[in-house]
Order: structure tokens, then C-alpha cells, then sequence
């Protein structure tokens, strides 16, 4: 199975709520993670499984898809906004937490193939 797949299939909606967070941050670039991490995240987010959010209405997608199709500057104030908003919500803190623990989990997911 897709290392990907096996620990997008593990997160709680907490944690998947983290990662369209890290999507909206990469979106808009205010993400401060190099290409190689950006990609491991982006592709995380890619296979998230459907769930209900708790901070976001199923817009935040399209938005994100619009963005990653072709960037445009009155996205980046749409997308700035929902992140701004996630933020508040997830705090810092524990979202350092939720990229550290991403990165473990793809270790294990990767060196169990």
C-alpha cells in the first residue's frame, strides 16, 4: 500500500483538518518548508480520505485545487483567511506536532513496504 495512503488512512479529522491546513499554507506560499517537503505534504493531502471537517466547509478543496491550478493573487486572500482561521483553531504549537508526527508515521509506512 502507498505510504501515503496507509497514513492519510490513520488521521483522526483533527489531524486531517491539519493537513488542508498545511495545503492552504503551501497554496498560498506562506509555507516556510522546502520543495522536497511541500511535496510530501501536498501528496499526503491528495489521498486524504472524505470526512467531515470541523473547521472547514468541503469549499476549502476547491479552493486549494483552484489555487494549485493556477495561482492568482485574490486567492491567496481567500485562501490566507481560512488558513488564518485554522490557525487560530490549531495553534502552532500543535500543528509542528502533527508535521513531525506526519513525518515519523511515513518513515514507518515506508520502511514497512
Amino acid at each position: 500500500m502507498n505510504p501515503f495512503v496507509k497514513v492519510a488512512a490513520k488521521l483522526d479529522t483533527f489531524e486531517r483538518d491539519c493537513a488542508v491546513t498545511v495545503a492552504l499554507k503551501i497554496s498560498d506560499n506562506s509555507c516556510k518548508m522546502d520543495e522536497e517537503q511541500r511535496a510530501v505534504f501536498m501528496s499526503l493531502y491528495d489521498v486524504l480520505p472524505i470526512y467531515e471537517s470541523s473547521i472547514f466547509d468541503k469549499s476549502v478543496h476547491d479552493l486549494i485545487r483552484e489555487a494549485r491550478r493556477i495561482p492568482a493573487p485574490d486567492l491567496n486572500n481567500r485562501i490566507k483567511k481560512q488558513r488564518e482561521m485554522a490557525m487560530d483553531i490549531i495553534t502552532q504549537n500543535r500543528m509542528k506536532a502533527f508535521k513531525s508526527s506526519v513525518r515519523i508515521s511515513l518513515l514507518i509506512a515506508q520502511n514497512t513496504l
